[in-house]
């Protein structure tokens, strides 16, 4: 910090407080002393800077136990009613507490926010620990300081950079729920997903619903990728392929079946990719949210712990295993009971 001061023209004391984005100090001196002090490559100790600003009184918390969890979605809050990502942040907010961290949420989308500058906010308040969940396009990029951060990321929309990942095993997660379905008696399975979901799990339940095709060559499960331009063929293509249960990750596509005067379950019978415990009636496969959310704290904490910041030179991807759950939306599971 004395370095700092001196490059900057200032006393140690404002640059401190410059760096900790203290609002009186002005904004114009503030960016002027963090570019000084990225320039010299200073790095604050974030449990030294922790352990000060408790002996200050300025909290009583510590900022290098809290983690940053960072949205990228259109609204700030569309996320939290999502049936995996509401869940998936509730998993990820009580393990951290339960190990003595908290979670935050920042939203990139704020007014005036960049990646740059939540990068310097979240540095200058000592927070090195990020979780990434799922953003709102497939295969998307963010631009933050990695350098700065250890950083985890959930599932596969984010592919750049190429973070340690946290995800549900979606490949036998489509092979579990088509073995659970053939043990009930279905032999003319369809798989019904959003072209873009597909994308966005790195197309590894289409890949399943491929090596089902060769298992059970007489058989083999029928496949629909549709766009919102195609929805409506979700009917007719269900009857043309004479299917007994579709499965899908999306519960539009039960309602697109039901609408157009389908008996479902009964006529056609479905099961999800994405069980939710607010809908039991509907069976399918537990991507265990809160589980996944866990774990992506686990793996933050583990690095920062480590002292790893940055882009990992080996990104190592953690699989979460799904769990199948039955229900009434299985006409046959009933009768055989």
């Amino acid at each position: 910090m004395k370095e700092v001061a001196a490059a900057a023209g200032v006393s140690a004391a404002t640059v401190s407080r410059a760096l900790g984005m203290d609002p009186q100090i002005p904004k114009a001196t503030r960016d002027r002393i963090q570019n000084v002090a990225t320039k010299l490559g200073y790095r604050p100790d974030p449990l030294l800077s922790a352990f000060a600003r408790r002996r200050r009184g300025k909290t009583g918390g510590s900022e290098v136990t809290t983690l940053a969890y960072v949205t990228n979605f259109a609204t700030a809050d569309e996320w939290r009613t999502n049936p995996f990502y509401g869940p998936l942040f509730q998993g990820a907010l009580d393990h951290a507490h339960r190990n003595g961290y908290r979670i935050e949420h920042f939203w990139l989308r704020e007014p005036g926010m960049t990646g740059e500058r939540l990068s310097r906010i979240l540095y200058s308040r000592g927070i090195v620990g990020l979780i990434i969940p799922p953003t709102s396009a497939a295969h998307s990029r963010l631009n933050l300081d990695w350098p700065r951060f250890s950083c985890v990321t959930i599932a596969y929309s984010l592919l750049r950079p190429d973070l340690h990942r946290v995800t549900p095993h979606h490949f036998h997660a489509l092979l579990s729920a088509v073995r659970n379905l053939r043990r009930l008696g279905y032999t003319r399975i369809g798989l019904c997903i959003y072209e873009d979901t597909s994308g966005r799990v790195d197309d590894l339940w289409l890949s399943a619903a491929l090596l089902t095709q060769r298992r059970y060559p007489a058989s083999p499960l029928k496949i629909f990728l549709f766009e919102e331009a195609t929805r409506h063929r979700i009917p007719d293509w269900a009857l043309s392929e004479k299917l007994e249960v579709v499965v899908s990750d999306n519960p539009q596509v039960l309602h697109k079946l039901q609408s157009s005067g389908i008996r479902a379950p009964g006529e056609i019978d479905f099961a999800t990719l994405n069980w939710v415990a607010t809908e039991p009636e509907i069976a399918g496969i537990n991507q265990r949210p809160a589980a996944i959310g866990a774990t992506a704290v686990d793996l933050v904490v583990a690095q920062i712990r480590r002292g790893e910041r940055g882009v990992p030179p080996i990104p190592v991807t953690s699989m979460v295993e799904g769990e199948w759950v039955g229900g009434p939306s299985l006409t046959r599971s009933r009768s055989r009971k």
